[in-house]
């Protein structure tokens, strides 16, 4: 395979497409432009409990999503406290484990369209719970019916795209896609530990409910961010394996991409500049919520 550098153009690829993605990421966070991504997090941690619930051989009655980026997973069986040492702590790590395998998936294109089925088949089952599923109210049911109808429309529809060869480049654009959120899952994964299990205590949080559960010599403290920091270093060691790994995969891939591989990344940089600049000429007194993650 052609080098350039030292570098294969594959591991060029994915260095310049992931660091794009990561910079457009941190001037929108806190734009309404992240929303639906931000909810697709939300999704894959609530799937997550649920897929923690199935493995103990329990019932899974209801999973919600909610407009505020919160969730619940409904859950019931026997023996239920030993369970929840798999339950609960798979709603965060679960949702990094999603993105380290939708990272991983974009280096190889068998696996980027079986890991696009398994996406769209999850968000057909969560689209079931959502319409026919226990919930506290009726009216949490239309986030995740929205969510799972939208993504599972573009991604099965590029993934079929994929399977029957439609256009040129179908299989690229997949590739882009999934790197995309792959991207966002993780790092959104990762700060949103940061921010609900170390920075601040919810009762209502896992880690909360998790701190009650072990025995605090096993915390070395009690506290719920003792918690939060043994999930945030996972998350990050996660995050920072998953980036080594894909580069190590990335060099022993065969074959060169188009120069057109190279657009989504740019592209998706010069998408969130511009939405930085013009948002706030866009909303009322000149004041948006666009600003970036650190700011």
């Amino acid at each position: 395979m052609a080098v350039r550098d030292g570098l294969t153009y594959d591991q060029i690829y994915f260095i310049v497409t992931l660091s794009c993605y990561l910079v457009a990421a941190g001037l929108l966070w806190r734009s309404w432009v992240l929303k639906p991504f931000k909810l697709w997090t939300t999704f894959q941690h609530e799937f997550s409990h649920a897929l923690g619930a199935w493995v103990c051989c329990h019932t899974v009655t209801g999973i919600e999503v909610h407009a505020d980026e919160g969730g619940l997973t409904h859950w019931k069986g026997r023996n239920v406290e030993c369970a929840k040492h798999l339950v609960v702590p798979a709603g965060y790590l679960g949702s990094c484990m999603w993105g380290c395998l939708i990272m991983l998936s974009c280096m190889d294109p068998a696996f980027t369209r079986i890991m696009a089925l398994i996406l769209t088949a999850a968000l057909g089952v969560c689209l079931g719970y959502a319409m026919c599923g226990q919930t506290k109210d009726p009216s949490d049911r239309s986030t995740l019916i929205a969510l799972s109808v939208g993504f599972m429309t573009i991604l099965g529809g590029v993934t079929v795209a994929c399977f029957f060869e439609l256009f040129t480049g179908c299989q690229q654009l997949l590739e882009a896609m999934l790197l995309w959120v792959g991207a966002l899952n993780m790092l959104y994964a990762t700060v949103d530990i940061y921010d609900d299990t170390v920075r601040r205590t919810d009762e209502r949080s896992d880690a909360y409910v998790y701190s009650q559960m072990v025995p605090g010599k096993l915390l070395c403290c009690g506290s719920p961010q003792c918690v939060g920091c043994t999930w945030l270093l996972l998350a990050v060691g996660a995050f920072v394996g998953t980036i080594w790994g894909t580069l190590l995969w990335a060099g022993e891939l065969p074959g060169d991409p188009s120069w057109t591989a190279f657009l989504p990344g740019p592209l998706v940089l010069t998408v969130a500049v511009l939405c930085q600049l013009l948002l706030p000429c866009l909303c009322a007194g000149g004041k948006s919520e666009g600003r970036p993650l650190l700011g």
